[in-house]
């Protein structure tokens, strides 16, 4: 893949375009953050699925200026894959070191959308097992953070991503739409079957032009997916109507 990078005067900027749709995750996540903190706030509910966008978009805020606009003022050494491969961890765990707070916020993240979902889901489903669920989470969120630690590939934090859509959120918002048609569940499979296009985008590294790769078009469905979620926190936060019964 061809780098590409802006100059202004002294000033790089490498995969601006790169940069640019992270930060649109970052506005996207942010702006549904403080929106569902007040729905949240008033109604008060759990706020799980709140803070799932604050993490979400603090990872794409430093992923767009650690890991690409700015990479090379955080990491004194370049090297390629198979060269980082050959090193000791705590030689890569230093080279990757500008991807730390892109992967940690990331993880915590999804942990928090996991959570948010089955407090959501429980909502729908009153037989639904929580503490179950909660257990799961948390077994496969710590291994998650460890082997992220440990192997030092944005790929475990992926992992994740894919656990929590596919395995977790997706089959109970199947189930709850079979049941009572939630509006919210809606919102949330076609944000997650959306996901789906990044798989083969970012496998073959399809790209428009040289300015527009792989990496610009995920982040793209990514945002559009925050903000399907996004309406889906909305109607899981709204007021409850009350209805009051008139005795004849």
């Amino acid at each position: 893949m061809e780098l590409t990078q802006w100059i202004f005067g002294n000033t790089i900027i490498l995969e601006p375009m790169t940069a640019l749709t992270d930060f649109i995750v970052t506005a996207v996540c942010i702006f549904g953050f403080f929106k569902l903190k007040a729905l949240a706030k008033k109604n008060g509910n759990d706020k799980s699925f709140v803070y799932f966008f604050l993490f979400m978009g603090l990872g794409t805020f430093f992923a767009a200026l650690m890991t690409h606009a700015f990479s090379y003022a955080f990491t004194t050494e370049q090297l390629s894959n198979s060269e980082i491969a050959l090193l000791e961890w705590s030689d890569k765990f230093k080279v990757n070191l500008h991807n730390m707070p892109n992967w940690i916020f990331n993880v915590i993240s999804v942990t928090l959308f996991e959570i948010g979902i089955i407090k959501q889901s429980k909502k729908h489903l009153e037989y639904l097992n929580t503490k179950f669920y909660f257990s799961i989470i948390i077994i496969e969120s710590v291994l998650i953070f460890a082997a992220t630690l440990y192997i030092l590939k944005y790929d475990i934090a992926a992992a994740h991503i894919g656990f929590a859509l596919y395995l977790i959120e997706l089959p109970l918002q199947i189930i709850i739409i079979k049941k009572n048609n939630a509006k919210e569940a809606k919102f949330l499979i076609i944000g997650t079957l959306l996901m789906l296009i990044t798989a083969p985008v970012m496998a073959l590294k399809l790209q428009i032009t040289k300015w527009f790769n792989f990496n610009d078009i995920s982040h793209v469905v990514i945002a559009i997916t925050m903000y399907l979620f996004f309406l889906a926190g909305k109607e899981f936060y709204k007021e409850k109507t009350v209805q009051l019964k008139v005795e004849n």
